[in-house]
């Protein structure tokens, strides 16, 4: 359910957009907001359910997300809408915390492997049918579905995971350590600071002292954090793991390489609403072509990275991503729409190279004592560069349009092809830019066979 909302809102934004009258960097928001959320509250719930047990966490997140799910679909304006969401990325953040883990605790290690497999094959399930649902529901009912569909979902996991998952004792004794409070403020205002610039700086102004503020307030905290975590006894994300280069270069093209896919997610529904004039319910369908085959690929790239090395594909998913968007750039005026389907076709290959082979690299180099740690870590990362993928990309695209349009036509409508067609392009060659990174830091990464469990599933690999 966690994975399938990050996709089915990306199709109705066009929709929300209208229906508010608000422009792309107010509606960007919308998903901006529910990332942040994950990606600065996921190692804060981590050491928490270490501490509490998972059960609670659990439980707690799937209340948090449906009362954010039900809240979202009543928003009677975008600011509350986004309030909404930030009560559901709350949620999911817990579920992302514990899922994996739980099974670690749970399951017996004979059946670990078919565990993550189930667990796998639900996170695949949530990207392939969040599109096309998310279509559906908007053209069909209205964009509010799209919320109070997880409703129902949410109470009837929430009573399931109340009677099977057992009660967990937690042993007395040991060293208790002090949370890191201090740690999770700094990262948590870092990042609302940034992405706030990035987002706002365009309609603002990039010289206005608001944002100016805003990226130096980013740059003190973050770099506070860093030189904080090296201190702390339990920090949040060690910075032992940091010690393994494959780790941070692996980490660092897991950042770019999804930003860049989060970031084309967001902005295509907006080009083929907005130029190429499609119903909700068939932008929703196209983007099956992008997931059904990440799905089909990834397991099989898996596979033949224990033959050839996972580094050479991880590069040449990069490569592969860096030339579909710039095949996608240059296309975009053609008046068809097959352009776009090679260019889904060609981003769900390349992620399908990419995803399992880099997790293999930048996990498969950790000791087997700090998988979990690493395995939160690049979580973070990866939800990081969704966050900045989606603000870069918007930033982008509006940066060509006149700020006089973005009140005049705050959602789009009604604004000239060719000035549209200009902001998309640019948008999706600042996608080529952040692949060619992802494939330099893929370069750099090569994977230590010694080091980490082999046999199971990365957790977090959808």
């Amino acid at each position: 359910m966690a994975a399938l909302d990050t996709y089915i809102v990306n199709v109705a934004l066009p929709t929300i957009a209208h229906y508010f009258n608000v422009d792309t960097s107010d509606v960007a928001l919308v998903t901006i907001c529910y990332l942040l959320i994950i990606t600065s509250t996921l190692p804060i719930f981590g050491k928490i359910g270490d501490r509490t047990g998972f059960k609670l966490i659990f439980i707690l997140g799937f209340a948090t997300f449906t009362l954010g799910s039900f809240l979202s679909g009543f928003a009677p304006g975008i600011y509350l809408l986004v309030g909404a969401r930030t009560i559901q990325g709350i949620g999911a953040s817990m579920l992302y915390a514990v899922g994996m883990a739980m099974i670690t605790r749970y399951i017996p290690a004979s059946s670990r492997g078919w565990a993550f497999g189930i667990t796998s094959t639900m996170a695949g399930l949530g990207v392939v049918v969040g599109a096309p649902l998310g279509g559906v529901i908007t053209q069909y009912l209205n964009w509010n579905w799209i919320f109070w569909i997880n409703v129902p979902v949410g109470i009837a996991a929430i009573i399931v995971a109340l009677k099977v998952l057992p009660h967990e004792k937690r042993e007395p004794g040991g060293e208790k350590l002090p949370f890191d409070t201090a740690g999770a403020v700094m990262i948590f205002l870092g990042l609302v600071s940034l992405v706030f610039a990035l987002n706002r700086g365009q309609k603002i102004g990039w010289a206005h002292w608001g944002i100016l503020c805003a990226f130096i307030l980013a740059a003190l905290l973050l770099a506070g954090f860093v030189l904080w975590e090296r201190k702390f006894k339990d920090p949040l994300i060690h910075p032992r793991l940091f010690k393994h280069p494959s780790f941070t270069f692996g980490s660092l093209a897991c950042m770019l390489i999804w930003g860049t896919f989060a970031g084309g997610n967001f902005l295509l529904p907006f080009y083929l609403s907005l130029v190429r004039q499609l119903q909700t319910s068939l932008i929703g369908a196209a983007f099956l072509i992008s997931s059904i085959i990440f799905i089909i690929v990834s397991p099989l790239m898996g596979r033949l990275s224990d033959r050839t090395g996972p580094r050479v594909l991880a590069c040449a998913g990069a490569a592969g991503g860096a030339a579909a968007l710039l095949f996608f750039s240059f296309t975009l005026q053609v008046d068809s729409t097959i352009p776009t389907l090679v260019y889904l076709a060609l981003i769900g290959l390349s992620m399908g190279s990419f995803v399992p082979t880099n997790n293999s690299v930048t996990l498969g180099s950790v000791p087997a004592d700090n998988q979990g740690a690493a395995s939160a870590a690049s979580r973070a990362f990866q939800n990081l560069g969704m966050v900045l993928g989606v603000a870069i990309y918007q930033t982008v695209f509006s940066s060509v349009l006149p700020v006089s349009s973005m009140n005049t036509s705050p959602s789009g409508t009604g604004l000239p092809t060719d000035l549209l067609l200009t902001g998309f392009q640019y948008a999706f060659l600042a996608g080529v830019a952040m692949c060619a990174g992802g494939f330099i830091f893929s370069l750099f990464a090569r994977e230590d066979r010694s080091a980490g469990p082999r046999g199971e599933p990365p957790p977090g690999m959808l």
